[in-house]
């Protein structure tokens, strides 16, 4: 059997389809298959889901996808699939949408844009700042300001800000009592459906005065000329605002003293260059809204071991003077090198360096703004000397040498300058700046600020400020984010409940928020084969589960599959899925089993051929075949054989089955010589089982192998036998007469009786005879035709052809084949009309009816032809031919051949080059792609069947694994599926003699670091080997190491290594001087190392073994000695717990064997006040030394979070036990304890409050302590309150939603708390609460807010005047009057300024002005504003719909069976939608039902009524509003409307996809950008916006043979003038304008003077702008004074024109002067 007869498939595929946009698209295709079909839709990988605008119905077979109001994003191909349990399969259908041209207009016209950007402002520390903007946007935009790229809620506090609205677009953030963290970047961002349009301001806050008390004093030191870097960790909310002072006064930052947040959240200071003067305390003081807290640090900055005689010296020059430095060194052999910062100095014209002696010199000469800064002098050992070189001039504020900044971040550049108004210039790279929305340009007095918003990579470059001759530079390095690629998906599993398939699914890794990937690839392997290779079968964007069916495999086999995750930055590691599946292909029988006939004793072969590679199984009479001695069975892909060896008697007749996964076929085995078995044929199922009727006969028959076989028939086992009503048959005799069979011609199409054949072509007639035998003749206009030159006459086989190798006009004519017992005729006619390819010959021939000697003249579009270059004119015998060897487009034209009695004429058209490759642009020809993402490149082709070869560096390209060659239509492509290095290069597609190239260029990865952290420190003792060590993302990348900023060298104390991908800098045996600031460094990525030496402590190393007491005679000299455990260390000698100083008698020396030696010398006299005998006791054994060098700090977190507590203890062996709450802490789960050399460190993981108390660090007895603070879980607000605007008398409802169930809340107005009563109702429903203001008044309105005991937000409520209510129906006006008469003024509605239209009227008598709003609709609501000057007023319009009411009611009716029924009901209002009810259901149109409506009327109408359509009938009105007015054109009716209105005719025929014309007045109508038509089934729709007066007239629609008509009349907008003119009085010779208001912008007027008509002239100027019409005189003459009217229709006005000479004016100002004077 065949189980694949129900497979889905389709019986219509779906069409293309083009509809215009805001209209529905309709896909239908027609799908048959059995068991029935599963239908879905997808676009785009992805399954629609029917709701909102897509619907999906089913009618029988057809499957329709409904898209509602496309729009041009909807345009693309949609895929149809339908499955069953027996198969698939699937089918595309393109959907093309018309009006992007408008759409984009539209989308442009409502983008939001800036009106009014905000600016930049400077406020005082703790002043409000306000920034304002103003938008335009219909919708109104969303509007979201940010901070440095981040939200405001992430970085303040909700009560530190406000954002609001205000009326005409105005957008304002307000931050009240600024900080100094609130200077920065503020960005503003309005979004709405048609785009986003974005605006920057940067906030500066000056810092004022402060003062901290300082805190726990801690030390550190550190060697002069190395850097200070200290780093505090500071949590809150608000953001603490940072502030760090030295000795009390205020740091800035400058070219020493670098201030900012590391990436690590850490506030650092860094002191550049240390000097002596930097020795003092810092602090750093934190303070927000709850408190403040400070930290100090003492800094010591020790002198070298070497010094210089003579340190460098701070210089302050003026710009463009001579600069120089001086050190003395200590010998004059020591060599010094001159450093400005981190960069050496080499000599040249701009820096002398000299050496005379141990002095040395630097000069710098010319010098400028970006020569201020640090210079070092630094000797081989290390030791340096340092000053710092001030440069005045106009630049008082210089650039930093360079700012680093992420991907991502802005970039800010500050200049000050010493005056205001001054011509400033930025650069970059030597291009002048220009403000953008992405670069910001902006001017505080004397101060100048840049900054560059989201910076990239490319922006990185040389930033420079000029001032006249001054400039300042800073280079900018913009790194590159760090790009990972994507996770492996985890949690996979195959699922193969399914036969012959295998489900795979699987779960995104967690972090798929941070490294999205863009797909997955899925690749499977075929077990068995002894084959690793993996191949990919097939790839998915977002799906986390795909099924594979046994179809989509080669052949049948063991099949593992393994996932991997994809983006553009690269691919994740594969992932196996657990167990392999057995797949089956689906196979067909290609060549089925044959029947074998064969002699005994030889063998038997059978086999069959099958579509794909399956394993079947063999059976011999029903049972299987097995592998044996006589049973051979192979199987070659998709051949399958069975050989039976030696066959036997017994085997004659013997049936061989095939079976295999869906596949059965049969042969029979004969044995040669043998008589066959006798078989009977089967017999269907219905054959075997019968129903008889009582009395008709039963007839049962059956059909045997053998004719000859004799059979016998039995009932319920019983045999039977001829008897009466029982007949057994076995013969039939029949008398056949055979006749011949009529001679007949086969039917052929309508298109080739009619045969329209171009001049010079073949004819080709031809036709098919049922017998091949059969004799035909062939006839032309009744004239036999016989073969002869230029007409051949074939026959072969079945088929009989006439042909003419060249046609002529002699040609045309009927043509007819005839036999003996049918004909078939041709009407052929000769086309004089030729395409040509341009580039080919033209050949035009004629051919005479006699006289071969006739002379012809060729003409072309009239003017006569003579043989010339590329023209011949030929003529052999009665032909007579054109030539031209290659066309051209000039070629095009009129030919004719004429003669003194007749002309032939020809039409040729010259046709375009062969197909070209079209423009494309320069950015899709330059690729710059990642390495591991796709490569796509794509021409598009001006023909579409055109073939096109890709190259790559001039070697052609062949499809093969990871790169494919599509054709999409005009469109040609090239994919590489996953990059490497080796894909860069020049590619080509190549056309004929076009080409195009392509130059792409495949970056590799950034080399990153793979530590996640970028600094790390390092204690370590001297005398231990040190090693700094990372991980590098690459192998082969280069790195470079620097030492407080200066790059290091390899030599024998200090060693690079290079390890794979491991890059290591080692110190082998490590001093004091080896403390620095280490940074390992990549071309994207550095590392920093901090490294702190420390000496170990100081030990008595060999105490002395004395008696506890030592007697000497005076005179005698006494040696007291210890010996130390370092040679540096300092000893102090006491006596009597007085220290000893050296003096005459007591020597205190220090030997190189780092022994200490006290000696006392006694030259005669004892002490003053000491007996003669000195009595010491013996010095004790010296102690185990153990010291804090770090302490631990008091550590705040929030429930959940990690502590980390850290201290330093020296020595490294030092045991230290942690307690928490005077208890040990226990190694477990949520305690680690750690230590690294010298840093011990306890970390508590998922805090709990309990957790809260004192966690303290023995070692060996000295502890230091700490608190330990775990707040509970905050409540913050997870929905803030938005801003309420309510009417007068309403009720408002605030709701603000919390992030824990049991979180209280207070609710504030004003500050002031807000009980429960009659006026507030306060709800708590889960995490949401809720305050509902009752009875509003004016006196409501303010700032409301709501607060937890952790978070606060605020809004304002507003409170409108009770708002004008007004239905559809009615007219609105509005009046203002105003204080003066005549002045004009503007109406606006919702932000947009108003127009006089037959909408909305505008007039003004004396003070009042008034507008006039008709024919409201719900659309007219708004707020509606008038505006003189600077005054404004406004007021607010809501229209809402009339209730729905039925005029005309239904009523009972009786119609007889078969007749039409008409129901119609009269509704109020045209726009409403309708449902028709029977007996309670909603009823639906067919063909024999239909539901229409003409304006407010609404018809039923059924058109053969039967007694099954008796019942009560409803028409229900609801409450939804329908479609404008619509004219449903059924048949002959006259509709009249306003002009500006839109008119909708609606046709409906009776059957489906037949097109339709529309005509009016006669004249087809074409769609345009005002005329739309489309079709929907069985409608046809006519659409004219925006109607004219001219457009009236008859309009019909076509259809076939019917055809509907009706009649529309549009009625002119009343005309009217509704700002006269106005009286003026002008000088002579200046320029006049005359205007007034019109009532319809395409009303005509005519002006006059006096009673004359005037017209346009070199003079007068006349001018229509919508509705405003103007009369202009540009030299205005003393004989244009006079009256002036203008005349509208029946409407005039006129005005008086006072021309005033220029003279008399000059006169009277003479007068004024001298009487002025007099005075």
């Amino acid at each position: 059997m065949d189980v694949f007869g129900g497979a889905p498939r389709f019986l219509a595929y779906p069409r293309p389809v083009m509809v215009q946009s805001g209209t529905d698209a309709v896909l239908k295709c027609q799908i048959g298959g059995d068991p029935r079909p599963a239908v879905i839709w997808e676009r785009n990988n992805e399954k629609i889901d029917p709701q909102g605008r897509y619907r999906v119905f089913e009618d029988g077979n057809v499957y329709n996808l409904i898209i509602s109001a496309v729009t041009t994003e909807d345009s693309g191909q949609y895929i149809c699939k339908a499955k069953n349990s027996i198969g698939e399969t699937y089918a595309a259908a393109t959907l093309k949408v018309e009006g992007e041209a408008q759409e984009m207009e539209l989308r442009e016209e409502n983008k939001p844009r800036f009106l009014i950007k905000p600016l930049s402002t400077r406020v005082g520390r703790g002043e409000d700042a306000v920034f304002s903007c103003k938008l335009w946007g219909n919708p109104r935009p969303e509007v979201v300001w940010e901070k440095d790229g981040r939200k405001l809620n992430e970085i303040f506090e909700s009560t530190h800000f406000t954002v609001g609205y205000q009326d005409g677009g105005w957008f304002q953030l307000k931050i009240f009592k600024t900080r100094a963290p609130d200077g920065g970047v503020y960005t503003c961002k309005a979004r709405n459906e048609f785009g986003e349009a974005l605006a920057g301001a940067v906030l500066l806050v000056d810092a004022g005065p402060g003062h901290e008390e300082e805190g726990n004093l801690k030390m550190f030191a550190v060697t002069e000329g190395k850097h200070a870097k200290f780093r505090c960790f500071v949590t809150g909310k608000p953001k603490p605002e940072i502030i760090w002072r030295k000795d009390g006064r205020l740091i800035l930052s400058g070219r020493r003293y670098l201030l900012y947040e590391d990436r690590e959240g850490y506030f650092t200071l860094k002191v550049l260059y240390c000097k002596q003067k930097d020795n003092g305390v810092y602090v750093c003081a934190a303070s927000n809204t709850a408190g403040q807290t400070l930290s100090a640090i003492h800094l010591s900055v020790k002198e070298p071991p070497v010094r210089f005689k003579q340190p460098l010296i701070d210089l302050e020059v003026w710009e463009r003077d001579l600069a120089i430095l001086e050190c003395e060194v200590p010998e004059d052999s020591v060599p010094i090198t001159w450093y400005l910062e981190d960069r050496r100095l080499q000599p040249g014209a701009k820096y002398g360096m000299e050496e005379w002696g141990t002095k040395r010199r630097l000069t710098i000469r010319d010098i400028g703004v970006d020569d201020d800064g640090i210079y070092l002098c630094e000797m081989p050992d290390g030791g340096r000397s340092i000053a710092e070189v001030a440069v005045r001039g106009t630049i008082l504020r210089k650039l930093p040498r360079k700012v680093d900044v992420l991907e991502g971040e802005n970039a800010a550049f500050c200049v000050e300058v010493e005056k205001e108004e001054m011509d400033i210039h930025w650069y970059k790279d030597g291009i002048e700046l220009r403000e953008t929305h992405q670069t910001i340009l902006k001017s505080f007095g004397r101060t100048h600020i840049l900054v560059f918003v989201n910076t990239m990579p490319q922006d990185s470059g040389l930033v420079t400020f000029l001032v006249g001759r001054s400039k300042t530079s800073s280079q900018l390095r913009v790194k590159a984010a760090r790009h990972c690629p994507p996770s492996c998906p985890v949690g996979v599993q195959i699922n193969t409940e399914r036969a012959n398939a295998a489900l795979l699914s699987w779960i995104p890794a967690q972090d798929s928020r941070r490294n999205p990937p863009s797909g997955y690839v899925l690749e499977r392997q075929e077990v068995g084969t002894g084959s690793q290779e993996w191949l990919q079968c097939l790839t998915t964007d977002s799906a986390t589960s795909v099924e594979i069916l046994g179809d989509s495999v080669p052949c049948e086999a063991d099949y593992r599959f393994r996932i991997c995750s994809v983006n553009k930055y690269g691919k994740s590691n594969n992932v196996e899925f657990p167990r392999a599946v057995h797949l089956v292909p689906v196979a067909r029988i290609q060549a089925p089993l044959q029947d074998a006939l064969v002699p005994e004793g030889q063998d038997a072969l059978f086999s069959i051929e099958l579509s794909a590679s399956v394993i079947g199984t063999w059976f011999l009479n029903g049972t299987q075949i097995q592998e044996d001695e006589r049973f051979s069975m192979r199987r070659s892909r998709t051949h399958q054989s069975l050989r039976i060896r030696g066959v036997r008697d017994t085997d004659n007749g013997a049936e061989i089955t095939f079976i295999a996964y869906g596949i059965r076929d049969s042969a029979a085995l004969y044995i040669q010589g043998m008589s066959p078995l006798v078989r009977f044929t089967a017999i269907p199922d219905d054959e075997r089982n019968k129903t008889i009727q009582k009395g008709c006969p039963i007839v049962l028959h059956c059909e045997l192998s053998d004719p000859s076989a004799q059979v016998h028939w039995y009932k319920d086992g019983s045999k039977l036998h001829p008897q009466n009503g029982v007949e057994i048959l076995t013969e039939v005799h029949f008398h056949v007469d055979v006749k011949a069979p009529l001679l007949k011609f086969s039917a052929i199409a309508d298109a080739d009786h009619k045969k329209t054949v171009m001049a010079g072509c073949p004819i080709a007639l031809q036709c098919e005879l049922s017998d091949p035998t059969g004799q035909v003749n062939w006839y032309k206009d009744g004239t036999k035709l016989l073969p002869q030159s230029g007409v051949d006459i074939q026959s072969e086989g079945n088929l009989r052809s006439l042909v003419v190798p060249s046609a002529q006009q002699v040609h045309t004519g009927v043509y007819r084949c005839e036999s003996k017992d049918d004909d078939i005729q041709f009407a052929v006619e000769t086309d004089k009309n030729k395409n040509i390819q341009e580039g080919t010959p033209i050949v035009l021939s004629c051919e005479l009816s006699h006289d071969p000697s006739t002379h012809v003249d060729w003409y072309k579009d009239g003017m006569k032809l003579l043989p010339q270059n590329n023209v011949e004119i030929q003529s052999e015998g009665l032909k007579r031919t054109l030539l031209i060897q290659s066309a051209e487009r000039i070629h095009s034209g009129i030919y004719k051949c004429s003669t003194s009695d007749d002309a032939l004429v020809f039409k040729v058209a010259v046709k375009g080059q062969s197909p070209k490759i079209m423009p494309m642009a320069l950015s899709e020809k330059y690729k710059m792609i990642a390495i591991g993402c796709p490569i796509t490149l794509q021409c598009e082709v001006s023909e579409p069947l055109a073939q096109v070869s890709w190259f790559k560096d001039e070697v052609e390209l062949f499809c093969k694994t990871g790169l494919d060659m599509k054709r999409d239509g005009s469109v040609r492509k090239l994919m590489i599926h996953s990059a490497k290095v080796s894909d860069s290069g020049v590619y080509s597609c190549s056309l004929d003699d076009d080409v195009v190239t392509f130059n792409v260029d495949v970056e590799a990865p950034p080399v990153t670091f793979a530590e996640i952290q970028s600094q790390m420190e390092l204690c370590q003792q001297t005398s231990e080997r040190m090693v700094l060590s990372c991980e590098i993302s690459q192998p082969n990348a280069a790195v470079r190491w620097y030492r407080d900023g200066l790059e290091v060298e390899e030599n024998d104390n200090l060693i690079l290594e290079v390890d794979g991908v491991y890059r290591r800098l080692i110190i082998p045996e490590t001093t004091v001087k080896d403390s620095a600031e280490y940074v390992c460094d990549t071309a994207d990525d550095s590392m920093t190392f901090f490294v702190n030496i420390a000496e170990p402590p100081v030990r008595f190393v060999r105490p002395r073994k004395m008696a506890s007491r030592l007697e000497k005679v005076a005179g005698e000299s006494l040696v007291l000695d210890c010996e130390v455990s370092r040679l540096n260390a300092e000893v102090i000698w006491k006596k009597n717990g007085e220290e000893v100083e050296d003096s005459r008698n007591v020597t205190i020396l220090e030997d190189a064997s780092s022994t200490d030696h006290w000696e006392l010398r006694q030259p005669g006299a004892p002490y003053p006040g000491t007996p003669n005998v000195i009595q010491l006791n013996g010095l004790p054994s010296a102690p185990r030394v153990v010291e804090f060098i770090a302490e631990l700090h008091n550590i705040t977190v929030c429930e959940g979070e990690d502590a980390v507590f850290k201290c330093v203890v020296s020595p490294e062996d030092t045991r230290v036990v942690w307690h928490l709450n005077d208890k040990q802490v226990a190694l477990n789960e949520r305690a680690v304890i750690s230590s690294n050399g010298l840093c011990h460190m306890l970390c508590l993981h998922n805090c709990m409050v309990s957790d809260s108390g004192r966690v303290t660090a023995d070692a060996e007895g000295l502890v230091s302590e700490a608190e330990l603070q775990v707040q509970g879980e905050l409540v913050l607000f997870t929905k803030k309150i938005t801003p309420v605007t309510a009417e007068e008398y309403s009720d408002a409802i605030l709701e603000v939603e919390v992030s824990v169930d049991s979180g209280e809340v207070q609710w504030m107005r004003q500050g002031v708390l807000i009980h429960p009563d009659a006026k507030y109702t306060l709800k708590h429903k889960g995490r949401k609460h809720s305050l509902t203001i009752h009875k509003l008044a004016m006196s409501d309105r303010g700032t409301y807010s709501c607060e937890t005991l952790h978070d606060r937000t605020q809004a304002q409520l507003t409170v409108e005047r009770e708002c004008a209510r007004v239905l559809t129906i009615e007219t609105a006006s509005f009046e203002v009057e105003l204080s003066h008469p005549n002045v004009p003024g503007t109406w606006i509605r919702n932000g947009i300024q108003l127009k006089p239209t037959n909408h909305f009227r505008m007039s003004a008598k004396g003070q009042v002005h008034s507008l006039t709003i008709s024919n409201l609709s719900v659309e007219d609501t708004g707020t509606f504003m008038f505006c003189v000057d600077n005054l404004k007023t406004s007021a607010r319009l809501v229209v809402k719909e009339p209730p729905v009411t039925i005029f005309r009611k239904l009523e009972d009716q009786r119609f007889p069976e078969g007749a039409v029924i008409s129901i119609e009901c009269e509704l109020s209002r045209h726009n409403v939608d309708v449902k028709w009810l029977k007996n309670g259901v909603e009823m639906k149109p067919d063909k024999d039902l239909r539901i229409y409506a003409m304006g407010r009327k609404r018809f039923l109408q059924i058109m053969k009524c039967q007694v099954s359509d008796s019942g009560m009938y409803i028409c229900d009105a609801g409450d939804r509003v329908g479609p404008l007015h619509k004219i449903f054109c059924s048949t002959s009716q006259r509709f009249s409307m306003g002009e500006d209105q839109n008119a909708v005719f609606v046709c409906e025929i009776s059957v489906e996809d037949v097109p339709g014309e529309w005509y009016k007045n006669g004249e087809r109508i074409q769609p345009n950008s005002t005329v739309k038509i489309r079709q929907e089934g069985t409608k046809h729709f006519l659409l004219m916006c925006n109607v004219r007066a001219e457009d009236s007239g008859e309009i019909k629609f076509v259809a076939r043979h019917v055809e509907s008509v009706a009649y529309l009349d549009v009625e002119g907008l009343p005309v009217s003038i509704v700002k006269p003119l106005q009286d003026k009085t002008v000088l002579e010779k200046t320029r006049v304008i005359l205007d007034c208001t019109v009532s319809n912008p395409r009303c005509s007027i005519r002006w006059y003077k006096g009673i004359n008509v005037v017209l346009p002239s070199e003079h007068f100027e006349i001018c229509s702008e919508g509705c405003y019409r103007k009369l202009i005189m540009q030299q205005v003459e003393l004989e244009d004074e006079g009256t002036y009217s203008v005349q509208v229709g029946e409407y005039s006005c006129s005005a008086k024109l006072t021309v005033e000479g220029k003279r008399g004016k000059e006169l009277w100002f003479v007068h004024y002067q001298c009487t002025g004077s007099h005075t």
